[in-house]
């Protein structure tokens, strides 16, 4: 993905929206299964990123059921986008061979880039900004904006951009919606056009979509902005306050019923106001009326004033989607793995990011969506593939120990600042001594790159000896950077530490299908020589025989072929390659040695005394 994409939705800011690293061949081979994923930061995989993403687990599932099929996922997430951004790209793809395209959005549709309440946006003219994205493309419009940037230039300090926050917070503070209002109302219309518009155009290519219903926090995530009617007057508002307080001082004496009493009075004065429906859903949630409670948290988000959570409505739309498209019910999912069927930190990291097993669980219900609709595989070779348990492909997850602590500060570090708090964004010092922890710090501002970190991971463990953990990272980095030969050989080195040579051996045979190298053809052959499999052996050498060689590798080389011809009774062949060996060097007295060994069995089978 080219990260100067980003221009087209966020102008000449200096933001720089997180994009995965993946990529794909120019020419997709026969029988590769090519799939597309969009959305935002979600996509992404915040807080964790590329291995951490849904995509990634998406793939990682598809493999292990389907071992002998080639798969690719790629993921064109961008932080702070919406279903413009997914639209303008997604119509980008038919060229590209997608066999499906998967749709993750809603939660920035008011905020991100465009949305119809950002700080930079058309607005509600959703004719307008596609006018705009249709003419960024053109060199013409490229060219004028890039001029228009310079000259500002020179009127500006240079310095007028934020130091610290995030893109949306400079897209979203002092932005509210109110539910139900024209703003809220238009913003479901675009939504509802993009996401229709983007559905026609896979229509159109024949490619089938899949758009996935949005998860948020209910259970701890609480309203972050509360506002009261316009029209309300102040004695009504005063009625209102006297009720809520009452409440309040009621939970805060555990007398659950007296507080939601009082809550539903307070709710009967304004029914809009975010905060009292959840402060009544904790009521009933302590009660264990978790049906009632799930309905009260599902009002707190959806009268929620700063729209970073997807409403019911935005919900709504992406389940009426029909006339081929699909539908992930990734909502549906999180409840059925959630206590009392509540979402929450279980699944959420902070307000609507999904934890690892959160992101799991995405992919899982992609998958069961495939497999219903017989996408990717015919349904009855579905039938016979998936049955590999959740846990067995759970246990086999890319994600380190050095992800969870990149996450876990990340999210330190955004829960730190605006919305949650008013403060300057920071996050507790790490201890010195503290190495992993100093790593993710390291990561998660900026200092590493991801596999900078791992690489810094790498060789703390190596200085403890902790192989297990080498070989965790190592598998961690290949998962993302699949065409890395050196990671090859690295993993190769630590599973032959371990006399771990089965898992070694299959390492080396992926490598092989990246490029060809002498070092992975003459070990595999090694390998499969001390298990017994000559013959095994023997295709490897041949393969390893066929590369340019030092007069040294020559030697070695040609010995290991020669003993692999004589140990699956090709004596001549073995004879011939001996003969050539010592001619360079006479002295070389292990071939001297496997001649004579040769030439003694040559003379049993002829019959000669």
């Amino acid at each position: 993905m080219n990260h100067d994409v980003k221009f087209r939705y966020f102008g000449n800011s200096r933001f720089a929206p997180s994009t995965s690293p993946d990529y794909f061949r120019a020419r997709k081979p026969i029988g590769t299964y090519r799939i597309f994923v969009l959305g935002g930061s979600t996509t992404v995989g915040f807080p964790y990123y590329y291995n951490g993403a849904f995509s990634a687990f998406l793939k990682q599932r598809l493999e292990t059921l389907f071992p002998q099929r080639d798969v690719e996922v790629i993921n064109l997430g961008m932080t702070a986008t919406n279903s413009y951004t997914a639209l303008d790209i997604g119509s980008e793809l038919a060229g590209y061979q997608p066999d499906l395209i998967i749709d993750y959005d809603g939660h920035n549709e008011f905020y991100g880039a465009l949305g119809a309440a950002s700080n930079q946006t058309a607005g509600s003219f959703r004719f307008v900004t596609l006018l705009m994205l249709r003419a960024v493309h053109l060199k013409t419009f490229q060219l004028i904006g890039s001029t228009i940037e310079k000259i500002s230039g020179f009127f500006t300090s240079g310095n007028e951009f934020p130091a610290r926050g995030t893109e949306m917070e400079t897209l979203a503070k002092g932005r509210y919606v109110r539910y139900g209002s024209r703003l809220h109302q238009s913003a479901c219309s675009i939504f509802r056009d993009n996401i229709n518009d983007l559905a026609e155009y896979c229509r159109s290519a024949h490619v089938p979509i899949i758009f996935g219903t949005q998860v948020s926090n209910l259970r701890q995530q609480p309203p972050f902005i509360s506002e009261h009617a316009p029209e309300m007057s102040e004695a009504r508002i005063r009625e209102f306050q006297r009720h809520f307080d009452d409440g309040t001082q009621f939970l805060a004496k555990n007398m659950e019923d007296s507080a939601e009493a009082a809550y539903q009075s307070a709710i009967d004065c304004d029914s809009l106001f975010a905060d009292a429906h959840y402060r009544l859903a904790q009521c009933l949630d302590r009660q264990q009326r978790f049906r009632e409670a799930l309905h009260e948290y599902i009002l707190a988000r959806d009268f929620d004033e700063l729209r970073f959570r997807t409403d019911t409505k935005f919900n709504d739309l992406i389940r009426s989607m029909s006339g081929g498209c699909y539908v992930a019910d990734i909502e549906r999912e999180f409840k059925s793995d959630s206590p009392d069927s509540l979402i929450g930190f279980n699944l959420i990291t902070e307000h609507l990011h999904p934890n690892a097993r959160g992101y799991f669980l995405i992919a899982k219900e992609y998958v069961r969506v495939m497999r219903d609709g017989g996408l990717f595989a015919s349904r009855e070779e579905w039938q016979i593939a998936d049955t590999v348990s959740d846990e067995t492909i759970w246990d086999r997850r890319a994600i380190t120990d050095l992800d969870e602590r990149i996450a876990s500060r990340h999210t330190k570090i955004l829960t730190s600042g605006w919305p949650f708090s008013e403060s300057e964004r920071t996050a507790p010092p790490v201890p010195d001594g503290d190495t992993l922890n100093g790593i993710a710090d390291d990561a998660a501002a900026g200092r590493l790159d991801w596999r900078q970190a791992h690489a810094k991971a790498i060789a703390f463990y190596q200085r403890r000896g902790d192989w297990n953990l080498v070989e965790r990272e190592d598998r961690a980095l290949l998962s993302e950077i699949p065409l890395d030969l050196e990671l090859y050989m690295d993993l190769a080195r630590v599973d032959f530490r371990q006399r771990r040579f089965d898992e070694m051996a299959a390492v080396l045979r992926r490598s092989l299908k990246i490029y060809p190298t002498i070092q992975a053809c003459r070990t595999l052959g090694d390998v499969l020589m001390q298990k017994g499999d000559a013959a095994g052996a023997l295709v490897y050498y041949e393969k390893a025989d066929g590369f340019a060689q030092s007069q040294k590798e020559k030697l070695q080389n040609g010995y290991a072929l020669s003993f692999a011809y004589a140990k699956t009774g090709e004596f001549q062949k073995a004879k011939a390659r001996l003969e050539e060996l010592l001619k360079a060097a006479p002295d070389y007295l292990p071939a001297r040695q496997l001649l004579a060994e040769v030439n003694g069995q040559l003379q049993k089978s002829s019959g000669i005394r």
